[in-house]
């Protein structure tokens, strides 16, 4: 049975025996290549698919589901998630009725089917020897390859909303492995995006390359407090392992640091963050959430202000709000809370600029390990490598760092915000980051 044929049959099923329900269900076809010393190592082609449903009966829900599509398994799904709403408590939400949803253009490249495995061989070969003729010190590409990945997902739900988005990227990435003096270094460098004419061998291999041989030679930094500026290779991390603390059932359950902060200054005034699904340009593009919600572009911090939260219908409910598009959900898991692209507005400083605010700076490139960062607390230590500037001007290269600070310390500290994104085709986009003071320890 076709994933579209399976939902139709469960719905028929749970319009009989549940007072409402809604569906989730997603597709995803990936092709891979790996290559090592000039040979292709390896392809795969893997294909899955799921389908959930949420059902109701007297407010209660409950979950279930299956990547079998026989309606055997859709029956025995259907009863299981029945079989939950007897243990679980109450939720009285109203599901959304079918809405005219915002066009998102951009998501998907019919192109892309036509791209073979041949071809994304032929690409990491070219890689590989690109890279290694960039330097006598790069001593092998370790890491590399490509994949192509097409995917769909469908909501459907008792109020007759029925919506599908499909999408689709390429990705090639690769790993050089650099060594001076018996000190080796890794510099990775990937590359997705929906236009394979896009991807140009000789910039990712010396992208990669670049990146391994700034962090050879390192030298030690005293331990103290001291200037830093996160790259925009790595604030994006940064604002992801606390992406959570605004969440508005995060707050509810008293696991945010942003609990008693509605509308009280977080920040300087240069810094605003968005959840924007309408960029066509960025992977979690979305016109409706795992919910059937339509999206909306939310302004979480506003001029230094913490002035919303993203919501679903559950914690929408809590505050007799409504959801404002923020849900998420996977065929196999229940409902959660995500940013639909979460970005950082660009301020006015060059990188250059960044490093000239001080007259000694640590430059992050590289975080290694979270470990010791608390979404909940906010509290940050972890590893980095860099380069130590001074008077804006890169001294040498820096490795088996620990930063200790926390995350809504960062942001008060906040001097200057740089005002380009690193190039990956990802769904967090936050430029460089300059922060006063961090405790940096060797």
């Amino acid at each position: 049975m076709k994933i579209e044929e399976a939902i139709l049959y469960l719905q028929s099923l749970a319009r009989q025996k549940t007072d409402a329900y809604d569906i989730v269900a997603s597709t995803q076809l990936s092709e891979s290549v790996s290559v090592f010393q000039g040979k292709l190592q390896n392809t795969e082609i893997s294909e899955s698919v799921g389908l959930g449903i949420r059902v109701f009966k007297n407010h209660s829900p409950g979950y279930a589901h299956t990547e079998r599509l026989s309606k055997e398994a859709l029956q025995q799904t259907l009863e299981d998630a029945i079989t939950h709403t007897r243990f679980t408590e109450a939720l009285p939400i109203q599901l959304p009725s079918p809405q005219a949803l915002e066009d998102v253009p951009g998501l998907y490249n019919p192109a892309l089917q036509n791209l073979s495995l041949a071809e994304m061989t032929d690409f990491c070969l070219a890689l590989e020897q690109k890279a290694l003729a960039q330097s006598s010190e790069i001593e092998n590409i370790p890491y590399l390859g490509a994949d192509r990945v097409d995917s769909s997902f469908f909501i459907a739900n008792s109020e007759g909303a029925f919506y599908t988005r499909s999408r689709n990227h390429v990705s090639a990435g690769m790993g050089s492995l650099a060594q001076r003096d018996g000190i080796k270094k890794l510099g990775f460098y990937v590359k997705s995006g929906l236009e394979w004419k896009d991807f140009d061998a000789s910039f990712m291999a010396s992208q990669s390359v670049e990146r391994a041989l700034e962090l050879l030679s390192p030298a030690k930094i005293k331990n103290g407090s001291f200037p830093v500026v996160f790259s925009e290779r790595v604030a994006g991390t940064v604002f992801s392992m606390y992406s959570s603390s605004f969440f508005a059932d995060t707050i509810q359950k008293g696991q945010s640091r942003l609990e008693n902060a509605w509308n009280t200054k977080i920040a300087p005034d240069f810094l605003n963050l968005w959840s924007d699904p309408f960029r066509s340009d960025l992977p979690a593009s979305a016109a409706f959430d795992g919910e059937g919600v339509p999206t909306q572009k939310i302004q979480l911090i506003e001029d230094g202000v913490f002035t919303n939260k993203l919501y679903n219908l559950e914690s929408a409910l809590q505050e007799n709000a409504s959801s404002n598009g923020a849900a998420s959900r996977s065929f196999s898991g229940s409902v959660n809370t995500s940013f639909k692209n979460l970005i950082v507005s660009p301020g006015d400083y060059s990188n250059e600029e960044l490093f000239n605010l001080f007259p000694k700076c640590f430059l992050v490139l590289k975080l290694e390990g979270n470990s010791g960062c608390s979404a909940i607390s906010g509290e940050m230590s972890v590893g980095a490598q860099g380069i130590w500037f001074e008077n804006g001007k890169p001294k040498h290269a820096v490795e088996n760092l620990t930063l200790n600070i926390n995350f809504f310390d960062l942001l008060k500290r906040l001097v200057g915000i740089g005002n380009i994104y690193n190039d990956s085709f990802s769904s967090v986009k936050v430029p460089a980051l300059a922060v006063s003071d961090v405790a940096i320890s060797n």
